[in-house]
């Protein structure tokens, strides 16, 4: 989170975030808007939230990421459609997964769409600094 707070790297939220974070208890979503103000997240602005569902819908109409999980597919496709570098996640069921990121790549390669590293923290971590 420093490395972001220190514009070493731009970190972002989206709606889908903050709606997690609203649903989880008071002093927890308390907690976690204090990250987000700590690390200087920017909050995603994309415009077409449709687009977003549609393309979190492809993943998994291809059984990329279970339906009932369809928010995670949807952080997928709003950082695939953000055009961002990363998805850094703590989720290793259903989106840190060399599987999960090769068909997801697969998906958005036919789409001409930009490719999306989905990673844990530590693989962006850089130590040292």
């Amino acid at each position: 989170m420093q490395q972001i707070a220190d514009e070493r790297f731009i970190g972002a939220y989206s709606w889908v975030s903050e709606q997690e974070i609203e649903a989880a208890p008071e002093h927890i979503a308390k907690r976690l808007w204090q990250k987000v103000k700590e690390a200087k997240l920017k909050r995603v602005s994309v415009h077409l939230k449709k687009q977003a569902d549609k393309l979190a819908q492809t993943y998994c109409d291809k059984g990329i990421v279970p339906f009932d999980f369809k928010a995670d597919a949807i952080h997928i496709a709003v950082a695939t459609l953000w055009k961002a570098n990363a998805l850094v996640s703590y989720n290793f069921e259903h989106i840190v997964s060399l599987e999960i990121m090769v068909a997801v790549n697969e998906v958005n390669r036919t789409l001409n769409l930009n490719k999306v590293f989905l990673c844990q923290p530590q693989e962006v971590i850089i130590s040292g600094n």
